[in-house]
């Protein structure tokens, strides 16, 4: 109660926002729900975090009646959940089990959740950097399929959604594919390469996906697909658009995929001249 206190003093003196004191406030209630005293009435401590809202948000601060409410739903929300066993905790504990297992049902649904979870496990996902657990499982696994669904931005409720994750998920997750990229031999290695390029073709992921590309290990028609998506790059900044209106991520963007183009092909020039001259010292 004294974390929620400070937390809705800083409000008070504008420090924080009334969306950032809802987000701290879900944070310090799952950080309870972790080392929870069975002693305690948690329903009580719900209804003083409520208070506290509606203290802050009074027209004479914040003024604003909503907040209180979606705060209530999020938190009694995540208490219901914990009651039927849909702790974050119980699932990843229970994919784990049925991954080292090798059941394929359990990749599907680590998929599902990477791409969706937002949607359909909202109140598990609400505290910082929550996604992480599920976004490291499927990294130890090699689900590659799942750590595609959750940051290619086809899908509102992927982990890796920069607006709902505030900015965490999505360069973690680019990172955790691009250590699978750069494994030359497991088949994880080209499933992650493939992904990072295809990503590229998006202006959400296609600098970041660009600059975490092993270059080196791209095969050609790895190679001739980025060839393409730098191509469409050059086309949406072509001469008929006004370029005022093109901005600097695009610009960018553009440089990084001419860049990592440029480098692909140098490395299969490298790599053809290292065989030439071994196939002659051989000989």
């Amino acid at each position: 109660m004294d974390a929620v206190q400070r937390i809705g003093e800083r409000c008070r003196q504008d420090e924080l926002s009334p969306d950032q004191f809802s987000n701290e406030v879900t944070d310090v209630f799952y950080e309870y729900l972790a080392n929870e005293d069975p002693r305690d009435d948690v329903v009580a401590l719900v209804d003083f975090c409520v208070d506290v809202a509606r203290d802050v948000c009074e027209l004479t601060a914040h003024a604003d009646r909503v907040l209180p409410h979606r705060l209530s739903h999020q938190l009694r929300w995540i208490l219901d959940q914990q009651g039927d066993g849909q702790s974050l905790d119980n699932i990843v504990r229970q994919l784990r089990a049925r991954l080292e297992e090798g059941d394929e049902i359990a990749k599907l649904e680590l998929v599902d959740l990477c791409r969706s979870g937002y949607e359909t496990h909202q109140a598990l996902f609400s505290a910082i950097d929550s996604e992480r657990e599920i976004l490291d499982l499927a990294y130890s696994f090699r689900v590659v399929a799942a750590l595609d669904a959750a940051v290619r931005p086809t899908s509102s409720g992927r982990l890796a959604n920069e607006d709902k994750s505030r900015g965490l998920a999505l360069p973690r997750t680019l990172d955790l594919l691009a250590h699978l990229a750069n494994d030359p031999s497991h088949p994880s290695g080209t499933l992650a390469r493939d992904t990072l390029v295809e990503l590229t073709a998006y202006p959400e992921t296609s600098g970041m996906a660009g600059l975490r590309l092993p270059v080196h290990l791209l095969s050609s028609d790895q190679r001739a697909t980025l060839h393409d998506i730098y191509l469409t790059h050059e086309e949406a900044m072509g001469p008929e658009i006004v370029r005022i209106f093109i901005s600097d991520y695009q610009l960018r963007d553009r440089e990084i995929l001419r860049s990592a183009l440029w480098q692909a092909n140098d490395a299969q020039h490298f790599t053809r001249a290292a065989a030439a001259a071994g196939d002659d010292s051989s000989a």
